[in-house]
């Protein structure tokens, strides 16, 4: 079996089941209460104390990490701007960063411990348009994909990519924290749906830092090249997950990002542009190549049968 490792942010607005007033004050108190739990039920876990800037923390990469998000703003100003102003104190902004996980290790269970503890300290997350998920995908610690690989990944993402917003969820599929990277890219856009033009840039790129150049602008686009470059992580960070509640969507999403990236590479077509590899050029048809991927990964039980359950057009279940 192919082994990817990968890392979930999971972006969520919630509120602790005990409140110490002001709660707008008391945020790294409840970030050190949810890495405390996480701890209690043996996951590594550091909270963020907020005393310095935002940035990401490498050396945390080995256990959960609980820290702030620029892009959930300000909870009290955002309730007022959405009409629901209540005296009730506003819910804590949080993202939780997994640690480097392996497709070969117990991760399914790592998650379910994560949400476990979540439901100790906070009552479920909010159902917010301004919270998503990120998945990083790499070929191990520290390691990204051959230049190769990452030029089919690329391939993939770019003449897919009218059916890949089709599985999304669709508040994820036009949005300003992932646009799509044929809009966002100035190069990809003068490419326009011509597979041979995309094929010939994507394979001018005579290293990583060039082919992130070539398939973003800003980090902001649904598939993120930006830590390809030498220096940073090695990984593709895919920003199109829904806004997690619970360890049922957690695993899902994250098997569905996984099976699609192995899918790109599985296919490979960036060895014929003229021809895809899919049999029918529709939402279905790519999605019958990711839940192959899946059952090759051993996470064909994680992902639904249908895409339209995936995406939530049509709810067959009432989990969050």
């Amino acid at each position: 079996m192919a082994d990817y490792y990968f890392g979930v942010e999971i972006e969520v607005r919630v509120k602790p089941h005990k409140i110490r007033n002001p709660l707008s004050e008391k945020h790294a108190l409840y970030y050190e209460k949810l890495a405390a739990a996480l701890r209690n039920r043996g996951l590594k876990a550091t909270a963020d104390d907020l005393t310095g800037g935002y940035g990401k923390h490498p050396e945390h990469y080995d256990k959960w990490w609980i820290t702030k998000d620029g892009s959930l703003g300000n909870p009290e100003a955002l309730m007022h701007k959405e009409g629901r102003i209540t005296d009730s104190e506003p819910p804590v902004p949080m993202e939780a960063v997994s640690p480097v996980l392996s497709c070969r290790q117990d991760w399914e269970g790592e998650i379910d411990t994560f949400w476990t503890a979540m439901r100790v300290v906070f009552h479920m997350p909010e159902r917010s348009t301004r919270c998503g998920s990120h998945i990083h995908l790499s070929r191990g610690w520290g390691k990204t994909f051959s230049l190769p690989q990452l030029k089919t990944i690329a391939f993939g993402i770019a003449i897919y990519e009218p059916l890949i917003v089709s599985l999304l969820m669709a508040n994820r599929a036009n949005n300003d924290y992932c646009k799509l990277n044929t809009e966002n890219s100035s190069q990809l856009r003068q490419c326009g749906s011509d597979t041979w033009a995309i094929a010939r840039l994507i394979k001018s790129a005579t290293n990583a830092s060039m082919l992130k150049d070539i398939m973003q602008n800003d980090r902001y686009v649904l598939w993120n090249f930006a830590n390809i470059v030498p220096g940073s992580s090695g990984t593709i960070e895919f920003r199109g997950g829904r806004c997690l509640r619970g360890e049922i969507r957690t695993k899902r999403w994250i098997a569905f990002t996984i099976s699609l990236l192995h899918a790109f590479l599985s296919m490979d077509d960036l060895k014929h542009p003229h021809k895809v590899s899919i049999t029918d050029w529709s939402p279905e048809g790519l999605y019958e190549a990711v839940k192959k991927c899946s059952r090759q990964l051993s996470m064909g039980d994680l992902i639904p049968n249908d895409y339209q359950v995936l995406n939530e057009t049509e709810r067959h279940d009432t989990t969050d």
